[in-house]
């Protein structure tokens, strides 16, 4: 787990720098999965990560927001952090962050989706304690996904 790490809300300024690592993060096209709009009129309930000897370096970012129809529910659109860097415990400080944010705010469940095939998602939610059923065609016709969820707040450790 990294030492340290500095946590702040998401701008909309922190798109285009996250626009450009996206597709190379997540290891295929993202698409307008990451749209300047979620993170202008969304970012503040996300979070992004860096680390103090380069603040303005990135090394992973989550997207996620408050339901409105839901307002018991935290929902996570997308989390990415830096390859380099995987393995450190960057995932689980973003999720713990975002999630202890959204209890504060009222919010007693997480919920995140991964597509069956992405195994390396599928273990990460898995090791925070999501569990949830495989839906087919959840997002249209061969677009499978798992959807998870789990209580707030997530534990430490």
């Amino acid at each position: 787990m990294p030492v340290d790490l500095i946590m702040r809300p998401l701008t909309g300024d922190d798109f285009a720098r996250a626009r450009t690592v996206a597709d190379a993060w997540f290891g295929h096209p993202v698409g307008l999965t990451m749209h300047r709009l979620f993170f202008d009129q969304l970012g503040p309930g996300g979070v992004y990560a860096s680390v103090p000897e380069d603040p303005e370096r990135m090394v992973g970012v989550l997207l996620g927001l408050r339901s409105l129809t839901e307002p018991d529910l935290a929902y996570v659109h997308f989390h990415m952090v830096d390859p380099d860097l995987r393995g450190q415990g960057i995932g689980g400080a973003l999720y713990r962050e975002f999630g202890d944010r959204m209890a504060d705010a009222g919010c007693t469940r997480i919920r995140a989706l991964a597509a069956p095939q992405r195994t390396g998602s599928v273990a990460f939610h898995r090791a925070l304690g999501f569990d949830g059923p495989l839906i087919p065609d959840y997002l249209g016709p061969g677009q499978d996904r798992i959807v998870f969820g789990r209580a707030l707040p997530i534990p430490r450790g």
